[in-house]
C-alpha cells in the first residue's frame, strides 16, 4: 500500500463517522493513538527473507487507518486543536513509515518513523517531564569550558495541583523536580500540608461493582525504575479518561488519606468518594452510628438498581461532602437534619422488616 492510498482510505472512513460527544471522542482518539504508538516497532536496518517487520507493518496498517479516520472526524467536528493536530500528524508519519516498511524501503521508513517519534512527543505534553535525558552533552565543551560532571541545578517543572484538604480544594502552581517518590507541599491558600505521588500510567484495570468501581492503577516511577500499584474504591460514577504514559498525581492528606487523582496530561480530575460514605447521615448521627446501616443498604439494594437512583448517587457523592461540612458547622441545622433523617430511618426500617 502507498501512503497516499492509506490517507485516502482514512478520509473516506472519516466521512462516515458521527461523533455526538466531542470530549469523549477526543479522549478516545488520544487513548487509541497512544496505545497504537506503543506497538509500532522500529523499522529494520537490513533486508532478510520473510522479514517479520514487514508482516507486522502489514498487520498494523488497518488499525492505523481506523485510528487516523477517528482523528480526522474529531478534527472535523471539534476543530484542529494542538493535541489533535499533533496526534494526526504522528499517525500520518507512522502510516508512511509502515507503508514504506511493508514495501521494504527501510531507509525512508526510518526517516518517517523518527519524524513520527518527535510528533508523538508533541502530542503527549507531559512526556518531556517524565523522560530521561536522551542525548548526553560532551564530557568537556572547549567553547564554553563546561563539563558534563559539573554540578548543576535540576530543572524545576511547574505543575498545577489541587489541595486535597477538606474545605480548601484550591488549585495553585507548584514546583516539581522530576524523580521517583512522593513530594510534600504546603497549600498557599489554607496553609495545610499535603502529599503528592507522581507516576506514569503503565496499566489500569477497573472492576465494576453494584454501586461503585474499584480502580487498580499500575504506575511507573518518574525517571526511576520502580513500579507502584495503587488501589481504591470510588462511588461517584464519574469517568476518568486516561491513556498509557499519562502523567498522574495521587493527592493525599498529610494523614495519608487518598483524596483525588489528577491526570496532568489531559487536566482531568477524579475526586474519590469512598463507597462506604454517607456524608450527610454521618454528619447528623456521627461516625459508626447504627442508622448508617439502613441508609447504606437502601443505597446499595434500591437506588443502585435504577437509572435515576444511580444518578442521585453520583450527584450525592459529588456534592455530599460540602453539604456535610455545612451541616456540621451549624448545630441547629444538624439537629433539624437529624430529626428528619430519623423519620426517614423509621420508614426504611419498617419497609425492610416488612419485606423480610
Amino acid at each position: 500500500m502507498l501512503p497516499e492510498e492509506l490517507f485516502q482510505a482514512a478520509q473516506a472512513r472519516a466521512a462516515t463517522l458521527s461523533l455526538p460527544r466531542a470530549q469523549e471522542a477526543r479522549e478516545q482518539l488520544r487513548a487509541q493513538a497512544l496505545a497504537l504508538f506503543s506497538r509500532i516497532p522500529e523499522p529494520p536496518v537490513y533486508h532478510r527473507a520473510e522479514d517479520p517487520a514487514r508482516k507486522a507493518a502489514e498487520t498494523l496498517l488497518p488499525e492505523l487507518e481506523k485510528v487516523l479516520a477517528l482523528g480526522l472526524a474529531v478534527a472535523r467536528e471539534t476543530g484542529w486543536g494542538d493535541t489533535t493536530e499533533h496526534i494526526i500528524s504522528a499517525l500520518r508519519a507512522h502510516g508512511e513509515a509502515l507503508c514504506l516498511t511493508e514495501r521494504g524501503r527501510f531507509v525512508q521508513a526510518e526517516e518517517a518513523w523518527r519524524r513520527a517519534l518527535e510528533l508523538e512527543r508533541l502530542a503527549h505534553p507531559t512526556r518531556a517531564i517524565g523522560s530521561k535525558e536522551t542525548a548526553l552533552p560532551p564530557v568537556f565543551d572547549r567553547t564554553s569550558g563546561a563539563s558534563r560532571f559539573d554540578p548543576k541545578q535540576e530543572p524545576v517543572a511547574q505543575v498545577k495541583l489541587l489541595c486535597p484538604n477538606t474545605g480548601c480544594k484550591r488549585i495553585n502552581d507548584y514546583g516539581y523536580i522530576p524523580g521517583p517518590g512522593g513530594r510534600r507541599y504546603v497549600c498557599p491558600a489554607c496553609g495545610t500540608p499535603f502529599l503528592a505521588y507522581f507516576g506514569e500510567l503503565r496499566g489500569l484495570d477497573v472492576e465494576i461493582r453494584r454501586s461503585s468501581k474499584r480502580y487498580f492503577f499500575t504506575v511507573d516511577e518518574v525517571r526511576g525504575s520502580g513500579v507502584s500499584r495503587i488501589e481504591f474504591e470510588e462511588a461517584s460514577g464519574d469517568e476518568f479518561p486516561v491513556a498509557k504514559r499519562d502523567l498522574l498525581v495521587f493527592l493525599y492528606t498529610e494523614a495519608r488519606e487518598l483524596k483525588a487523582v489528577m491526570n496532568l496530561t489531559n487536566n482531568r480530575l477524579m475526586w474519590i468518594s469512598p463507597a462506604s460514605s454517607c456524608f450527610v447521615v454521618t454528619a447528623a448521627f456521627g461516625e459508626g452510628a447504627p442508622e448508617l446501616v439502613a441508609f447504606r443498604e437502601f443505597r446499595d439494594e434500591v437506588l443502585s438498581r435504577h437509572v435515576l437512583g444511580r444518578e442521585f448517587i453520583r450527584a450525592y457523592y459529588r456534592h455530599g461532602p460540602g453539604l456535610a461540612e455545612w451541616v456540621v458547622r451549624r448545630p441547629e441545622v444538624r439537629r433539624g437534619v437529624r430529626r428528619v433523617l430519623k423519620q426517614v430511618h423509621r420508614v426504611l426500617t419498617k419497609t425492610r422488616s416488612g419485606s423480610t
